[in-house]
C-alpha cells in the first residue's frame, strides 16, 4: 500500500521515470541545436577558402556545452511533460491518487530530482559551459575577426585596447569614473600598425571625449627612452562612453562561484555590473525555475480534468517555453539597463514560476 506518504520504492521509480525523459529530451534538443549551429557556421565560412572543416567542428564542439544552461529549462519542460503524460496514460497517477496520495506528495520525487539536477548544473555543468564559451568566442574572433576592441578587468585594474584608430592604443588604469569618463592613474601606450611601441604616456589626467582621448599634463617617453613633459595631447579614438561602461567579459563565460567576486572587481573599477549581477541572481534562482516548470507541467498533464491528447500538450509546452524565454530576457534587459534592481530582474523568473506552479498544484488537489 502506498498510504498517505510516498514510499521509497515509488519515490525511486518516479525519480528514474522523469530522469530518463528529461535526459532524452535534453539530448534531442542539443542534437537539433548543434545541427542548426553547424550548418550556420558552414554558411558563414562559405566564402573563406582557408578554413578547414575541422576548425568548424571544433568550434561547434566548444559551443555545445556552453548552450546547456540555456537549454536545460526547455529539456526539463519537455521531459516532464513526456513523463507525466506517460504516467497518466498508464493510469499510474490514478492508482496513486485513489490510494490516498495527494498530487503534491506525488510530486515530491520529481521536484527533488529536478532540484538536485539544477544544483548539479550549477556546480558541475556551469563551470564547463563557462570555459567552453570563452574558448568558442576566442575561436570565433580568430576565424571571423574581432572588432579590435577589448576591455579586460582584473584585480590589477583595467586594460583597454582600441585598434580601430590610426595608431593602435592600449590604456591601463586603476578604475573609471563613470560620470566624467576619466581613467584613474592612467598609462597610455601607442603602437605602429606593425605593433611596435611608439610612445608611452603617463598623463596626470585622462578623459574620453567625443572621438578622442584627452591627455592632460604628465610625461611621455618615446622610442629613444628620453622622458619629456607633456602638456595636452589628443589621441583619436572610435570608442564611446558605452564602451567604457561595460566589461567585454560576458557573464556566461564566468563560472557561477566566481561571478560574485568578478562583480566586486567591476564595481571597484567603476564599471557597470548590472548585467553580471542580473545573470548571477538568475543562476542562483535556477533551481526554483526548474521546480516551478515541472509543477506547472504536472498541473496540465496530470490533473483529472485534462483529458486532451498530445496536441493540447504540444501547444501548452510551446506556449510555456516561449513565455518563459520572453520573460527571462525581458527582465534581464530591465536589470541590465538599471530599470529594475538586479536581484529582482534575476530572481523574478524563478519566483514567478514556482509561485504559479505551487498555486496550480494546490488548486488541482482541491
Amino acid at each position: 500500500m502506498i498510504g498517505s506518504h510516498i514510499s521509497f520504492t515509488l519515490f525511486r521509480y518516479l525519480s528514474w521515470h522523469i530522469c530518463t525523459r528529461i535526459m532524452l529530451s535534453l539530448t534531442a534538443i542539443i542534437s537539433i541545436v548543434a545541427l542548426i549551429d553547424t550548418a550556420e557556421l558552414f554558411r558563414r565560412v562559405s566564402n573563406k577558402t582557408d578554413v578547414a572543416n575541422s576548425s568548424i567542428l571544433l568550434m561547434e564542439a566548444m559551443k555545445i556545452p556552453s548552450t546547456l544552461p540555456e537549454l536545460i529549462p526547455f529539456g526539463v519542460l519537455i521531459g516532464s511533460i513526456m513523463s507525466f503524460h506517460k504516467l497518466r496514460s498508464a493510469n499510474e497517477v490514478v492508482i496513486a491518487r485513489t490510494s490516498g496520495l495527494s498530487l503534491m506528495k506525488f510530486m515530491v520525487a520529481p521536484i527533488t530530482f529536478v532540484f538536485l539536477f539544477a544544483v548539479f548544473a550549477l556546480v558541475v555543468i556551469d563551470p564547463i559551459a563557462s570555459a567552453t564559451k570563452k574558448r568558442y568566442l576566442a575561436l570565433e574572433d580568430e576565424l571571423f575577426g574581432s572588432k579590435g576592441r577589448n576591455l579586460s578587468v582584473s584585480t590589477e585594474g583595467i586594460w583597454f585596447r582600441d585598434q580601430e584608430t590610426i595608431f593602435p592604443v592600449i590604456i591601463h588604469g586603476e578604475a573609471i569614473d563613470g560620470d566624467t569618463m576619466e581613467i584613474i592613474a592612467p598609462v597610455v601606450y601607442t603602437f605602429s600598425q606593425d605593433d611596435k611601441l611608439i610612445t608611452r604616456y603617463y598623463p596626470d589626467r585622462l578623459f574620453l571625449k567625443d572621438g578622442f582621448w584627452l591627455l592632460e599634463g604628465g610625461t611621455k617617453m618615446g622610442t629613444d627612452g628620453i622622458i619629456q613633459n607633456s602638456d595636452v595631447t589628443q589621441l583619436e579614438t572610435s570608442l564611446r562612453e558605452r564602451d567604457l561602461n561595460h566589461s567585454n567579459k560576458r557573464p556566461e563565460t564566468i563560472p557561477f562561484f566566481e561571478l560574485w567576486s568578478y562583480i566586486s572587481v567591476l564595481e571597484k573599477a567603476g564599471l557597470s555590473s548590472l548585467g553580471h549581477s542580473s545573470y548571477f541572481y538568475y543562476l542562483m534562482f535556477m533551481p526554483f525555475v526548474l521546480v516551478g516548470m515541472i509543477m506547472i507541467s504536472a498541473r496540465f498533464a496530470l490533473a483529472y480534468s485534462n483529458r486532451q491528447g498530445w496536441m493540447h500538450l504540444v501547444v501548452f509546452t510551446l506556449s510555456l517555453g516561449l513565455v518563459f524565454y520572453f520573460l527571462k530576457d525581458f527582465l534581464y534587459v530591465l536589470g541590465t539597463s538599471g530599470r529594475l534592481p538586479p536581484i529582482i530582474a534575476g530572481s523574478a523568473p524563478g519566483i514567478i514560476m514556482i509561485s504559479l506552479g505551487t498555486g496550480l498544484l494546490f488548486r488541482a488537489d482541491e
